[in-house]
């Protein structure tokens, strides 16, 4: 990190990123710009730590930033966060109140930021004490929207590097229509160590070994500007160019070609190694072959190196790298799906509405039948085969009619288990749309996060019912039903690349009227229901009884997780059982009408 009180001849970026925070013009003599320092932040330094004492803010000019949170093992990187793009701030309560960093801070490419401290600052209010009011403002605004939703971490994605990790005609095809997409979606620059002098850089290229100019990351600067996105072309034989590019890049794809090893190349590691720094959020793209031959392998490309996200590329359904263009250019919707037993079929109908506007899923993740209904929508198969597989399921299979002794549940659940294993047989990391569902660990209460790994298990693990279904194991502990503490996962999918976030909510739990005062005995309630003219008690299921008071508990945590997204659904199908499977057909379609206009109208607002 590097501090200068200079400003130098007050670069035009820093002039423009304070006028943005203060709503005032800035000129080249303003006293503001006596009062503030730039700082040098290389790709990987931490701004700020969480905890440490705090009495300056700061603004990035240039450059991406990463807050986290510390975990409850005392890790550094215990949580994300957000990303903080140019022209965003960070400090303002610890400026005004001296209070403890709250986040750490950390540069994932080389940033330029500029800092005020608390002394210069008080000086600066009393001569112009409308900067001060503004800044009270703009604290105001943060505290005012702490619970609204988390910025998206592929917000105003500039700098992208492409990285082949093998130059087969595969992988130039793609690079080249990844290009022409971006190209479509704004203005996009495409540069390659020997194509700069095409563009107008100052430099005609860069060779191996060849140091950088100053000049040259300059004129790049001037291109992020200018441009919608830069896109950044590397290659194995010019390591200099590689990784160089590492550090001025928002986001980092990798593109690998499946059917070649998943073993690291050898210039992957030695890059890796001298651009430890370089931690922008990694992308791997696996290009597979056509959609008849089954994703497999997946897990060794992900085990051999380190990236954040991954998705796949069929050589045969182009929507695949329409998705990758989504991703990278921040227009990717992600879909969350709650818990709800058989009202969970109105997710179907949801689906169904969201492919006729024209609103494909690139992320998608769930809880209990949410999690079921999740997998389904993500696996390989038309929509038409989605429901005729959750009908053969849960309509004709009947996994809630496998009944047993009520030791630890009152179904045995392997009906259920050979049900998801027959239709659901997957390894989630090779799903064409990126999944995760959750589940609860019954010894500690925690959240077990399932992206990896068998399909059917994770599945078992976030819809095994307390009561009604057993639990499942999880790394040899008893694991239930995700409603119990997280019943509609938005924090999970805030932390994806994603921009946009629609969530289904089926936790609306319809009242259940009694025509009793005293419960009546287990013996009055069998011969109202199976013998003639005894009276006949209104009471729930035992099922039923246990299915709401799980939802009922997790009620206000549903509600704060709705909140979270983007748009929020409520199928309107609590009058529907919450084991009544018979219902199917009018449950999906409820889910369809609801989600088509309550969608129709949002795209209409929203453009």
């Amino acid at each position: 990190m590097t501090d200068s009180k200079d400003c130098g001849s007050a670069d035009r970026r820093v002039l423009r990123t304070l006028e943005q925070y203060f709503g005032t013009e800035i000129h080249e003599e303003h006293p503001l710009l006596e009062q503030v320092e730039t700082r040098h932040l290389a790709g990987g330094d931490w701004l700020m730590h969480q905890g440490d004492s705090g009495n300056s803010l700061y603004f990035l000019v240039r450059g991406r930033l990463q807050a986290w949170a510390r975990g409850a093992d005392g890790r550094e990187k215990g949580r994300f966060l957000n990303e903080i793009v140019p022209g965003d701030s960070v400090g303002e309560l610890s400026l005004l109140t001296g209070a403890p960093r709250t986040v750490g801070i950390q540069a994932i490419r080389d940033s330029l930021l500029i800092r005020i401290d608390r002394e210069a600052f008080d000086s600066l209010a009393q001569e112009h004490p409308t900067l001060a009011l503004k800044l009270a403002s703009n604290v105001a605004a943060l505290l005012q929207s702490s619970n609204a939703r988390a910025k998206s971490s592929t917000r105003n994605l500039k700098a992208i590097c492409l990285l082949p990790l093998d130059e087969t005609p595969r992988t130039a095809e793609f690079c080249s229509e990844l290009a022409s997409q971006l190209a479509e979606v704004g203005n996009t620059l495409s540069l390659s160590a020997d194509s700069l002098g095409e563009s107008g850089a100052p430099i005609h290229s860069v060779g191996e070994g060849e140091e950088i100019p100053g000049g040259l990351v300059n004129w790049l600067h001037d291109q992020e500007d200018a441009r919608r996105f830069v896109l950044y072309r590397c290659s194995a034989d010019n390591a200099t160019w590689s990784r160089f590019v590492l550090r001025q890049s928002d986001m980092v794809v990798f593109v690998g070609d499946a059917s070649q090893s998943p073993d690291p190349r050898r210039w992957e590691l030695e890059l890796d190694e001298s651009s430890g720094a370089a931690i922008a959020r990694r992308l791997l793209v696996l290009l597979q072959p056509a959609s008849s031959t089954p994703i497999h392998g997946t897990s060794g490309w992900l085990a051999a190196r380190q990236v954040d996200f991954h998705v796949h590329v069929r050589a045969d359904q182009p929507d695949d790298i329409r998705r990758v263009t989504r991703i990278v250019s921040g227009n990717a919707l992600g879909l969350v799906l709650a818990g709800g037993a058989a009202r969970g079929f109105a997710h179907l109908g949801v689906h169904r509405a969201m492919r006729e506007l024209g609103l494909p899923v690139d992320w998608i993740g769930g809880t209990s039948i949410g999690a079921i209904m999740a997998a389904t929508i993500a696996c390989p198969i038309s929509d038409e085969e989605s429901l005729q597989l959750a009908r053969s399921s849960f309509v004709e299979g009947k996994p809630f009619s496998d009944f047993t002794i009520p030791m630890m549940s009152l179904i045995r659940g392997r009906r259920m288990d050979r049900l998801l294993r027959e239709h659901l047989d997957f390894q989630i990391e090779d799903l064409p749309i990126p999944f995760y569902c959750v589940s609860c660990n019954l010894d500690t209460g925690s959240t077990n996060l399932h992206e990896h790994g068998d399909l059917p298990h994770a599945l078992r693990a976030s819809a095994a019912l307390p009561g009604i279904i057993p639990p499942a194991i999880v790394n040899r502990r008893l694991t239930i039903d995700g409603a119990v503490v997280n019943n509609l996962p938005v924090d999970v999918m805030q932390a994806k690349p994603v921009s946009r976030i629609l969530a289904v909510d089926l936790s609306s739990v319809a009242p259940v009227e009694v025509d009793y005062d005293d419960v009546p005995s287990p013996w009055a309630i069998f011969r109202g229901r199976y013998l003639p003219f005894s009276r006949r008690y209104r009471v729930p299921a035992l099922s039923t009884i246990m299915l709401k008071a799980t939802l009922l508990g997790t009620q206000e945590r549903v509600n704060e997780q709705g909140r979270k997204a983007d748009l929020l659904l409520k199928p309107p199908v609590r009058r529907y059982g919450m084991t009544e499977v018979k219902s199917f057909e009018q449950i999906v379609e409820a889910g369809y009408q609801h989600a088509r206009e309550e969608l129709t109208r949002w795209l209409e607002n929203t453009g």
